[in-house]
């Protein structure tokens, strides 16, 4: 009789660990609660910015989700390149970012980026339109940064 009851029971054990894997890596966006208390409350993705370029607001949603950045001290790397970004007023709350890719887009201005004083990669290359002087002021606040950016004569 013990011979029949070990495969049941390790079936049983085998179902259960799975089911209790599934419902704890499943619930990780649900307040968790035991007896109306709540014993697990997932943390709030950082919403409080304010981007008036729909792509820039779009790019920064995702990243922010992906990421799960519950803070603006929290973001370090934003990832823009081919997203139609044409201002990048907004960005300037996301002070301790440290990467920024923003190739090939449409910007006329990078004055925003003067405000991140943090920022040590920069790529604007493929915005021909981006002003030499905010170049240059970029890479005078920013003396440790490497700075891709569209030739200026």
């Amino acid at each position: 009789m013990s011979l029949s009851y070990r495969p049941f029971a390790c079936r049983h054990l085998m179902m259960s660990l799975i089911l209790s894997l599934l419902l704890v890596t499943g619930c990780d966006r649900y307040t968790v609660t035991l007896n109306q208390q709540p014993i697990y409350t997932p943390k709030v993705i950082y919403s409080g910015y304010q981007i008036t370029d729909p792509a820039l607001a779009s790019c920064v949603k995702i990243t922010l989700t992906e990421a799960k950045i519950t803070q603006p001290e929290q973001l370090e790397l934003l990832n823009c390149s081919f997203a139609g970004i044409t201002d990048l007023s907004g960005i300037e709350l996301f002070s301790q970012l440290k990467t920024v890719n923003l190739n090939s887009n449409q910007l006329t201005e990078i004055k925003a980026l003067l405000f991140l004083g943090e920022l040590r990669q920069v790529n604007l290359s493929e915005n021909p339109s981006i002003s030499c002087t905010d170049v240059r002021a970029l890479g005078t606040l920013l003396k440790d940064a490497s700075i891709a950016a569209p030739v200026c004569n």
